[in-house]
């Protein structure tokens, strides 16, 4: 599989502001953050572009950027092959680990299913 990631263009994202009836009218809460795209190719074959914008601090949008990733290649992988990938039995049944991620000092940890025993872990990334 092909990944190739791009900076997008500023998305405004509306913070949830609890209404004060008490308060003057304002513009919405929110803040303008550059959303993260990547383009999917399998084998020569486009297979689809994702854009993901997070607010937060830059290592919370990685990590947000990370997962979704992680949930896109998933979601190509399974349907190419018609099966839950990567497999985890839950209770006797077939089943998808789901994606997760964590940052550690500088580092970038990913895997798939439970932590201390993942169905599949990725390399770590150095972030620094």
């Amino acid at each position: 599989m092909e990944l190739t990631a791009e900076i997008g263009e500023p998305v405004w994202l509306e913070k949830d502001v609890t209404e004060n009836d008490d308060a003057p009218a304002s513009a919405a809460a929110g803040e303008w953050v550059n959303a993260l795209c990547f383009h999917m190719r399998y084998q020569g074959v486009w297979l689809g572009t994702f854009e993901h914008a997070s607010s937060g601090s830059e290592r919370q949008q990685v990590q947000s950027v990370a997962l979704e990733l992680m949930s896109q290649v998933q979601d190509v992988v399974a349907e190419a092959t018609t099966e839950p990938w990567p497999l985890v039995l839950v209770n006797n049944r077939r089943d998808m680990a789901m994606a997760d991620a964590t940052i550690e000092g500088d580092d970038l940890h990913m895997w798939y299913g439970e932590r201390g025993a993942p169905a599949l872990q990725l390399p770590s990334v150095h972030l620094a």
